[in-house]
């Protein structure tokens, strides 16, 4: 399938954004690669939080060798173990309730940046609407055709490498709202 620039109307310098970013025969160059990539998936762990999961698993360790030395002690020795076992047990658990409060407030600060998207949900929808994008390589614009996303989806203006990113987030937020779509089919989500 070809389609149409709507900026020259041609389709011999036309090809999926996909295509282009792997056409060895026209290299881009960095920063057009970078404008039109697809946008990063979202971490699932702020890197604070994955430092306090690593400090509560290592945490989880003495918890095993704290209940490995109860069953070899003598029984005098078995109050002092099991405090210290309540002791490591509360530790690890500070430290699991600790990293999902960092990453609840990662998550929040990034939603009062504006930042989108902020789910993985959220980025299947940015990444499909990528897939359908088209790029001229003459007029150097991308854009996407009449029924690009949905049957009902009318073809986009020429849009500049420049608002790319913010018109496919934009648009995959509008996609969310409405049910999001299947790309392969063009019909709508269930």
């Amino acid at each position: 399938m070809t389609a149409a620039c709507p900026s020259c109307s041609t389709t011999d310098r036309t090809l999926l954004v996909t295509a282009a970013l792997n056409d060895p025969r026209e290299e881009m160059d960095r920063p057009t690669r970078r404008l039109l990539d697809v946008p990063r998936e979202p971490k699932a762990v702020s890197p604070g939080s994955t430092v306090l999961y690593a400090l509560a698993g290592l945490s989880g360790l003495s918890v095993i060798r704290s209940l490995s030395a109860m069953q070899h002690a003598a029984q005098e020795d078995m109050a002092y173990l099991a405090g210290e076992l309540v002791v490591r047990l509360l530790v690890v658990t500070a430290l699991l309730v600790a990293g999902r409060l960092v990453q609840r407030a990662a998550r929040k600060r990034l939603l009062a940046q504006g930042g989108w998207p902020v789910s993985y949900e959220q980025w299947t929808l940015v990444h499909k609407v990528w897939r359908a994008a088209w790029l001229c390589r003459a007029c150097r614009v991308v854009f996407f055709p009449l029924g690009a996303l949905r049957p009902d989806f009318p073809a986009s203006p020429p849009l500049r490498y420049e608002h790319f990113q913010d018109w496919l987030n934009e648009t995959a937020r509008q996609t969310e709202l409405a049910g999001g779509f299947l790309p392969a089919t063009g019909t709508p989500a269930p």
